[in-house]
């Protein structure tokens, strides 16, 4: 196991998580190597975003702010707020609340997910240890499933 192949399987469970234990296991990484290395990246990435995702929401919020106060000011209509994403999204926090956000990393991403949690659940003590349990779950079921496919 060197360095680069243990820096690669952290950044791509970061990166593309689903892909991550194939990744991993290209480097002839054992099963408990594969579900370390890709359960470490995800949660590191996951806390980073977290944290982070709170500060870039709110610069987003204050430059939605500033922009539609300057359209407004030139007469122009505001912007349409909600898309077929954004409503995609907001309907899954809404049925399914925090645990659905947290099964999320395998199709989006950990960076998306981890700052979806953190526009809308970042009050909630619970959410940051609900998405990193996540992340591990996750971690063994695909570090097993691509242990099969290999």
């Amino acid at each position: 196991m060197t360095f680069l192949s243990v820096a690669t399987v952290l950044v791509m469970s970061v990166a593309k998580f689903f892909l991550c234990g194939l990744v991993s296991y290209g480097f002839n990484h054992t099963f408990m190597e594969t579900l370390l290395l890709t359960a470490i990246g995800a949660c590191l990435g996951t806390f980073a975003f977290f944290r982070l995702g709170k500060r870039v929401i709110e610069w987003f919020r204050l430059r939605y702010v500033r922009r539609r106060t300057e359209r407004l000011a030139k007469g122009l209509a505001p912007k349409r707020i909600f898309t077929r994403t954004n409503r995609m999204i907001v309907r899954v926090k809404h049925n399914y609340g925090l645990l659905g956000i947290a099964l999320l990393p395998p199709i989006l991403s950990v960076p998306i997910t981890a700052m979806l949690a953190a526009k809308y659940f970042r009050h909630d003590r619970r959410a940051l240890p609900i998405l990193m349990s996540a992340v591990i779950a996750w971690s063994v079921v695909l570090s097993t499933a691509w242990g099969f496919v290999r």
